[in-house]
């Protein structure tokens, strides 16, 4: 599902330029950053669409169509692609600005939805028209195509006065009727880019009204919004926002879900950025790939030197690991299944890896579940103790790795007491069995009540597994302890252990 918006554009310039602010822009794309919900974005090489900003992109039987606006924005028009790359331009106007009305100066958004169960056909747009009087109106049409749109009589939200402006929009149907409207806003007052946020309405007659708002988020200088549902059904916010003190549109932001109703987000990260004073971002959509794992923007990327809008996109090409689970197994575990989170794994499994410097955990098979998740099946038995980093590599040997996600380590020792009361004069003995899952030194030692040291029973080295110890009673000097409750305190690797015994003479 995708949503954005359209706005200004100019004439065609020198490819050259082109080339060389795509080049800035390139340098840009896809900054280092730490703690990410989602796999960053790559620029693609190439012009989609010359003087155009995209405002939405659908799945077709046959690929995409991506809904547009160029030059003043009095019209949307819309183009075709099998690739999400390549775009043919398709005859007609899909929506137009009227003489007068609601619409009589311009469309500043426009978003759609392909596949609902509404009335009039499979297609509902909702749009944005801006009054010859400076009313921002939402609106909606109605298509069984595609491309020839029926528009509804009435607005469904109208934001008056020039005090909030409506810049972009993304519809999404959750099913069952239900719908939210996603709209980047300002909250009054002269034109200013810190005062834009991105709200949402809800809707539960399949998208045919909507009512309230809530703030989605509370990030300011955001210009466009468009909005993806993953694999796992998660909601997936993507938003344009301008650098600190800027003016225009620099970086992607997004934010994922975390309801079902699609109304609360957790805080947004950066999934792409270029320069603003070469590129600033004008246009925002989001498409699953092709390839049914990747993602694809599409952006209209404003170049200044020929001051014209251009359609290009960018792909999420390498992986991302979110998780590793089991996070901590033992070096005595046999063959265990890990899930494996996160995101853009082939089609084809992927290779998965779990290494520690030189050492390596044994991976056994890798299953794919989905593009979300796979299923690895791995030998931790025998592997040295330590945290190891797991390693995902897609058949094109692009790769991601989660640092530490995998810990060895060893159980806890076990200490079990035979024959704790005994009578040491007539020859009995108690009896300390120590199990440890990893060699290293053991003490025994017998204290009274006081706290005295009585017998220092073992102090030593001690291999895997279960050892005897036996105490006779008698105390460090050879001779029989007094009667009376002792306390036996069993230190070593993962143990310390206190226990009771009971001395009778």
């Amino acid at each position: 599902m995708t949503g954005g918006f359209c706005y200004n554009f100019g004439n065609i310039r020198g490819e050259h330029s082109i080339k060389r602010l795509l080049a800035a822009a390139l340098l840009c794309a896809g900054l280092a950053r730490a703690g990410f919900c989602a796999p960053e974005f790559t620029l693609e090489a190439g012009v989609n669409l010359s003087s155009a900003a995209p405002g939405c992109v659908l799945p077709t039987p046959a690929g995409y169509r991506m809904y547009f606006s160029t030059g003043p924005h009095f019209a949307v028009f819309s183009a075709t692609s099998t690739d999400g790359v390549v775009w043919g331009v398709e005859d007609g106007v899909r929506l137009s600005t009227p003489a007068g009305g609601f619409y009589s100066s311009s469309i500043t958004a426009v978003g759609a939805y392909a596949g609902t169960a509404i009335s009039s056909g499979p297609y509902r747009a909702y749009y944005v028209g801006l009054s010859s009087t400076g009313i921002y109106s939402v609106l909606s049409a109605t298509s069984t195509d595609g491309l020839a749109w029926g528009r509804d009589p009435d607005f469904l939200m109208q934001f008056g006065g020039g005090s909030r402006r409506v810049l972009s929009l993304a519809p999404y149907f959750l099913g069952s009727g239900r719908a939210v409207l996603y709209y980047v806003r300002d909250n009054g007052g002269a034109p200013d880019p810190a005062s834009h946020r991105v709200y949402a309405a809800t809707s539960s007659d399949s998208g045919n009204s909507f009512s309230g708002e809530t703030e989605i988020l509370s990030s300011s200088g955001v210009f466009h919004v468009a909005i993806s549902s993953l694999t796992d059904g998660t909601l997936r916010l993507f938003a344009t926002a301008s650098l600190l003190g800027d003016t225009t549109a620099a970086r992607v932001l997004s934010a994922d879900s975390s309801d079902g109703a699609g109304l609360a987000f957790g805080e947004p990260e950066l999934a792409f950025s270029t320069n603003p004073l070469t590129n600033a971002i004008e246009g925002l959509a989001v498409t699953r790939s092709t390839d049914a794992y990747s993602w694809r923007l599409h952006l209209g990327l404003r170049l200044a030197a020929p001051a014209t809008t251009y359609a290009f996109s960018a792909l999420t090409l390498s992986p991302e690991i979110y998780s590793f689970s089991p996070a901590s197994v033992y070096i005595n575990d046999p063959a265990t299944d890990f899930t494996l989170g996160g995101e853009v794994f082939s089609s084809t499994a992927p290779t998965v890896t779990i290494t520690k410097g030189l050492d390596t955990v044994p991976v056994v098979s890798v299953t794919r579940v989905s593009d979300m998740r796979l299923t690895v099946r791995a030998n931790p038995n025998g592997r040295p103790l330590g945290a190891y980093t797991v390693t995902v590599t897609n058949p094109d040997n692009r790769s991601a790795s989660l640092g530490g996600a995998l810990r060895l380590d060893f159980r806890p020792g076990l200490v079990a007491m035979t024959d704790n009361l005994f009578r040491p004069l007539k020859g009995d003995t108690s009896k300390i069995s120590a199990t440890i899952f990893f060699p290293g030194t053991v003490t025994i030692k017998i204290y009274d009540l006081n706290g005295g040291l009585v017998r220092n029973l073992y102090n030593g080295p001690a291999g895997t597994g279960a050892t005897v110890y036996t105490w006779d009673g008698r105390t460090d000097s050879g001779q029989v302890a007094a009667s009376g409750l002792y306390l036996v305190r069993i230190k070593g690797p993962k143990t310390d252990v206190k226990e009771k015994i009971v001395l009778i003479k």
